[in-house]
């Protein structure tokens, strides 16, 4: 019984894992390239499409939050929000990756995040940007154009994040 059981635990423990890139050339969107055409919607149905997002500086995280590395990075995500939601240059744009409402609601209320979200249930918007690892950073300037990204983790201090977008903003 205890065979049987140790494969399906690794199994099971693989599939909930953080799913990351295995081969190169994973990114379908990087630094300079624009914005793919795409529609999100929030919890209460509204839709954001890319072409909105023209004209401000938007911080866009894809996440799950059964991931680790998500939710390591998700509180940090949460401070910056804090610090320039009332910026009104700055948007904040969370895609949640094949997920419900209803889950990210539940970790959001755990976690008492007040940063908005939106839902991608079966992958088709982060389809356009990678094949596979998460969480996925990228800020974007007032063109939609990519200016910086990052993969699995921030590579630097929320300071220093919040300083880059400030940065995005003057340009």
């Amino acid at each position: 019984m205890k065979a049987k059981f140790i494969p399906l635990l690794a199994f099971f423990l693989l599939f909930c894992s953080c799913i990351q890139d295995q081969e190169e050339g994973e990114n379908y969107i990087e630094v300079n390239d624009k914005l793919p055409e795409f529609t999100v919607e929030n919890v209460a149905g509204e839709e954001l499409h890319s072409r909105d997002l023209l004209g401000k500086v938007t911080l866009l995280v894809f996440f799950v939050t059964a991931c680790e590395d998500c939710r390591r990075e998700l509180p940090k995500i949460e401070k910056i929000w804090n610090t320039l939601k009332e910026n009104s240059d700055f948007q904040l744009i969370p895609i949640s990756r094949s997920e419900t409402a209803a889950r990210v609601e539940t970790y959001w209320k755990e976690e008492n995040f007040t940063m908005p979200f939106y839902l991608d249930s079966d992958k088709k918007i982060f389809s356009l940007f990678a094949k596979n690892t998460i969480p996925r950073i990228y800020l974007v300037n007032q063109e939609n154009i990519v200016v910086w990204m990052a993969v699995e983790m921030l590579p630097f201090s929320i300071g220093e994040l919040v300083g880059k977008i400030e940065e995005t903003i003057k340009k």
